[in-house]
């Protein structure tokens, strides 16, 4: 007998449907090449294999968020501007009680932190804030001097810890965001990138550094939005032990489902199967996994066994039907025969529920938060993968294996289940209204809980109370501002907009009205340093710590702490265009219920008093999570209605009648219900992770409904008695969908042994209760409601339908988816080459009229005309300079003036326009940026040959011209100190010895930045001396890059002395 033969006539006499039909005949098709589809499937399988090696865990919290909320577009407008996200906060507490300012090993360990911290690649360099940061500036001042210096200078010793507290004091911005209220806990905050494997790749390196600086006795925390991503990332990698334990249980499941090893075996085989292509589909489109859809492995697995289970069972139904009806047939036949029979009548119904599991997931497309998205597209792929190697692959090797023992399918049907199955059978047909008033009963108590659901997607509540990481996070926020931030963005409609005065003033009284709300544990704004500025340039005056007066003081103080400070010091609070300004709030609380009360106040607030040309965009870590959960709210909402929407459809089509859908809705509808109520009584929120669960129990659960009501026509058609047909679905159908229903929910029950990751956890319970909710409600309200009603489609008045599933398919789609090697020549040696170097461009004179270029790494531009003048000191070596400002309009006649002196501070004096004063600049630090450029005041002056050690290296060539590369590192450890350098390598032109390239190294040994010189030019009346007429400095750190161009360059023209005094400054031109 051939296979063709086998699929000729069905065993129990029964015409079969078109659908049954097309299945026998592609059942006997693959039977009769069951090794070639075997092989096909395995190829298949082993592409899919190598895909998974491309999968990641990695949390990408853009993915987790509703792209339009304004609270996310408040968020990704603060990013943008002023670079705020993913903020880590690390806490050194001293040691004995003692505070910061008198514990040099805690202040020790903070400066290693921040060198080390800084190197960590990930670690965005130029937002390090600590007591020994660049960007940590005390501003002070007197009578005539305004000074502009490190908070603490490193490396730490009495010296540099002297007067610390006093810096403190006098500049109370840091108070909370660098030292604690009580000077007992000092913090290091930073910025950190999103890396393309996840935040574990940057925030575990950072943790291995406070982790190997925490063996010093001191008491280190560690908190911050990437610190718990980083967590939740690690966290779920727990699913590769969750998984095998899943496996295992639902193994045990399918062995006492049947009491064989094919038993055991097959449906897991089939199920693994299925998972690799599931992940391998994910691996090849380069989608990651997250916490949330981390789950999906065991969701597929359980689904795909669950099918499994279906077509076993029915197989060993229909193999004892065959081995009694033909006693004299070769089992190979018997079993032939009943593989066609099984999967004839079983593939309809697979197809139908399996499709419309699969709309039900695909139709989490429609939220607005791209981790649901993901999680519904690869399940629903991972299901229809699953049925493809079901109705191909089972079939197959069930074939190539030997033929069971007769009557397996009666002797596996113990007393117990018989006892129970008929027990519901009874309970239905005798108390069939009873029933019902009890499904109303529990709808109505779940109902009651819909009230209390929460809403909170605080990604800190994902872990429980007991573990380190909440201890850590608790413990930062009772000591220093926060570790939580709020980001109110003033956009302005043109340029210069922030400067305004009454702008200015609105950002303060939005300041004082933040600061009185509760959780709040800081601000900060320009407004701030604008306010200590204009106090220390009246000498400290607290009178005058008030916002100056007008616009172009304000424009003149920015510009003199540009001429300290370094370019990118007030990025966090202010764009380069002076257009957007941010205000930023630390907070102690991500809450998102807080959080929504918080945004909905300042915007209060706020918005009535915007001057025309200004608004507002509120975002941050906090109202991020307030935007989670409005958004969820209404996507929840919108998800289950479409799903139903599926369901009726589907039944409509399946049964050919509406009434069909009302029956198959009615019981996932209370699992919802329940669902729902149980978050709400049991204080389980509504967030990310959970919102997919009513998708799931809709998906899942309508499988159960139709397989009930299939089998029941089938048994309903044959016996024609309703008793007698619901005894008989009870004690097939019935039994199929509890392993079923058990299966999912054991695997997902190893979910509860994921402690202190409540994600886990959570989905774990919900699924484990929907399980058991919508099985219930298939085997008990559903019949119960057929006994009552007596629908005709359920008693055969209609048709089933399975055949047009692909016409089907689209109705239902429809309704979801709405260099060059040069001559070596004898060269001299490294220290002569840097020296010539460094008189090559030094001139008894010049003067100069330059253009200066300033960019952010955003591409915005500051354009600055200046017109410039140098004289040597008498001793040919001391340099005099003086820069005033020509444009823009409101810092033109801003001048400084720099006279360098040996062996002491240099002399540095600058007038503003609007003070209508010279005054004093501290110059303690050549570290600071030259007025706001790329180039610090060492650049400039010159790095003496004297103060370095210098080694050559391999020569090369730039453009074409053959330079030396010379390697220079400090001779001490102050040096490097007053350089800010650990290294710099120069590329030095053999025929100018002028350098054209220039790579500066930080004091981690990081990169800092490249000075390119071009456009040479030998100067008149000045043998062997070049000036480069064209000069750019980037920053590969903060992306700020420096362009300047000399538009005329004069040397040795006999300058006098008259230039070079406060007098000459004070006279504007």
């Amino acid at each position: 007998m051939t296979p063709a033969d086998r699929t000729s006539t069905p065993l129990d006499g029964r015409p079969r449907t078109r659908m049954q039909a097309a299945v026998a005949r592609i059942c006997g098709a693959i039977i009769g090449h069951r090794i070639k589809v075997v092989a096909a499937i395995a190829i298949v399988t082993a592409l899919f294999g190598m895909q998974i090696g491309n999968l990641r865990i990695v949390i990408d919290p853009n993915t987790m968020l509703p792209q339009h909320h304004p609270n996310v577009i408040g968020t990704l407008t603060a990013e943008r501007l002023f670079g705020s996200k993913h903020v880590v906060v690390v806490g050194v507490s001293a040691a004995d009680g003692k505070t910061v300012y008198d514990d040099p090993k805690a202040l020790a360990a903070i400066d290693r932190l921040t060198r080390k911290l800084s190197a960590v690649p990930g670690v965005k360099q130029h937002t390090m804030m600590s007591l020994t940061a660049e960007k940590a500036k005390a501003i002070s001042g007197d009578e005539v001097e305004m000074r502009v210096e490190p908070m603490l200078a490193s490396p730490v010793n009495a010296e540099a810890m002297r007067g610390l507290r006093a810096r403190i004091d006098g500049n109370p911005i840091y108070r909370g965001t660098l030292v604690s209220a009580d000077g007992k806990v000092a913090a290091v905050s930073f910025a950190i990138s999103a890396g393309k494997r996840g935040f574990r790749e940057i925030v575990d390196p950072v943790l291995a550094v406070v982790e190997a600086e925490r063996k010093t006795g001191l008491r280190i925390d560690v908190s911050g939005t990437a610190v718990f991503i980083a967590a939740v990332e690690r966290f779920a990698q727990r699913m590769l032990l969750l998984f095998p334990m899943a496996l295992l249980i639902i193994g045990l499941i399918h062995f006492e489902a049947f009491r064989t090893l094919q038993g055991l075996i097959l449906p897991l085989v089939t199920a693994l199967l299925a998972v690799v292509w599931g992940l391998g589909i994910m691996g090849a489109s380069g989608v990651p996994m997250d916490a949330f859809n981390a789950t999906t492995p065991i969701l597929i697995l359980a689904v795909a066994a669950g099918h499994a289970v279906q077509i076993l069972k029915r197989y060993y139904e229909e193999y004892d039907r065959a081995t009694q009806a033909q006693p004299g047939v070769p089992r190979v036949v018997s079993n032939d025969i009943a593989i066609v029979e099984s999967l004839s009548k079983v593939a309809p119904v697979m197809l139908t529920a399996g499709l419309v599991a699969t709309l039900g997931f695909f139709s989490l497309i429609t939220f607005d938060v791209a981790t649901i998205r993901t999680f519904g597209i690869f399940t629903g792929l991972g299901i229809v993968s699953a049925m493809v190697i079901e109705l191909t692959f089972i079939p197959a090797l069930r074939s190539l294996l030997p033929a069971p023992p007769p009557s397996t399918g009666k002797t596996n049907v113990g007393p117990l289940w018989r006892k129970f199955a008929d027990g519901i059978s009874d309970l239905v047909l005798r108390r069939n209204k009873a029933v019902l008033v009890g499904f109303l009963a529990v709808a109505a108590l779940a109902s009651v809980g819909l009230g209390f659901v929460q809403r909170e997607n605080s990604t800190k509540s994902y872990f429980a109370e007991d573990l380190d990481i909440r201890a850590e996070d608790r413990f930062l926020n009772a000591h220093l501002a926060g570790t939580n931030t709020l980001y109110v963005v003033f956009e302005g409609d043109a340029v210069d907009r922030m400067k305004d005065p009454d702008v200015l003033a609105l950002i303060e009284r939005t300041q004082r009205y933040v600061e009185r709300m509760p959780e709040v544990g800081k601000t900060l704004s320009i407004v701030d340093l604008l306010k200590r500025m204009n106090s220390s340039m009246n000498g400290g005056d607290r009178t005058f710590d008030a916002l100056p007066g007008s616009q172009d003081l304000v424009s003149q103080y920015l510009l003199l702490y540009s001429m300290s400070g370094q370019p990118t010091d007030f990025d966090p609070y202010i764009d380069y265009d002076y257009k957007n300004a941010n205000l930023i709030v630390w907070m102690k609380n991500d809450s998102s219920r807080f959080a929504g009360k918080a945004v909905a106040d300042i915007r209060a607030f706020v918005e009535p008093q915007l001057p025309k040309g200004v608004r507002i965009q509120i975002g941050g870590s906090v109202p991020q999570s307030s935007a989670l959960s409005e958004t969820l709210v209404e996507g929840k909402i919108r998800n289950i209605l479409q799903m139903m929407l599926v369901v009726l459809i589907a039944g409509a089509i399946i049964f050919r009648s509406m009434a069909a859908g009302l029956y198959l809705a009615a019981p996932l509808l209370l699992t919802v219900l329940v669902n729902f109520g149980v978050m709400g009584l049991t204080g389980i929120p509504l967030n990310t992770p959970n919102s997919v669960n009513s998708a799931m129990a809709i998906g899942i659960g309508a499988d159960y409904a139709i397989y009930l009501l299939y089998r029941f026509r089938e048994e309903y058609a044959g016996f024609g008695d309703f008793d007698l047909a619901l005894r008989e679905t009870m004690q097939t159908a019935g039994k199929a969908i509890v392993y079923v229903a058990s299966a999912i929910a054991g695997g997902y029950s190893v979910l509860l042994f994921s402690f202190g990751f409540y994600v886990h956890i959570w989905f774990g319970i919900l699924i484990v209760m929907s399980m058991i909710v919508s099985a219930a409600s298939a085997l008990i309200l559903i019949p119960a409601l057929l006994k009552t009603f007596k629908p005709a489609f359920a008693l055969g008045a209609g048709k089933t339908a399975p055949a047009p599933l692909a016409g089907a398919a689209a109705v239902l789609l429809a309704a979801t988816l709405a260099a060059h090697a040069p001559a070596h020549a004898a060269s001299p040696d490294a220290k002569t080459v840097m020296t010539r170097n460094y008189q090559a461009t030094r001139f008894a004179d010049s003067r100069s009229e330059a253009t200066f270029r300033l960019i952010s790494s955003g591409g915005q531009e500051r354009v600055r005309k200046t017109l410039g003048v140098t004289k040597m000191q008498p001793d040919g070596v001391q340099n005099r300079r003086m820069i005033r400002f020509l444009s823009p309009s409101d810092v033109r006649n801003t001048a400084t003036l720099l006279i360098e002196n040996a062996g002491k501070d240099d002399d540095i004096w600058v007038y503003l326009p609007a003070t209508k004063k010279a005054r004093r600049l501290a110059a303690n630090n050549k570290r600071s940026s030259f007025i706001g450029t790329d180039l610090s005041y060492g650049d400039i002056v010159g790095h003496r040959p004297e103060d370095w050690t210098h080694t050559l290296q391999p020569d090369a060539a730039i453009a074409g011209k053959a330079v030396y590369v010379v390697e220079s590192k400090p001779i001490s450890a102050k040096i490097a100190g007053d350089s800010g350098y650990s290294k710099r390598v120069s590329w030095v032109a053999k025929d100018s010895f002028v350098a054209l390239k220039v790579d500066f190294y930080d004091a981690s040994g990081q990169l800092l930045k490249t000075l390119e010189n071009a456009d040479l030019r030998a100067i008149d009346g000045a043998p062997g001396k070049w000036q480069p007429m064209s000069v750019k400095v980037r920053n590969h750190q903060t992306g700020h890059t420096t362009l300047v161009k000399f538009d005329t360059f004069k040397a040795n023209t006999g300058l006098g002395d008259e230039f070079f005094s406060t007098h000459y400054l004070e006279k504007e031109q």
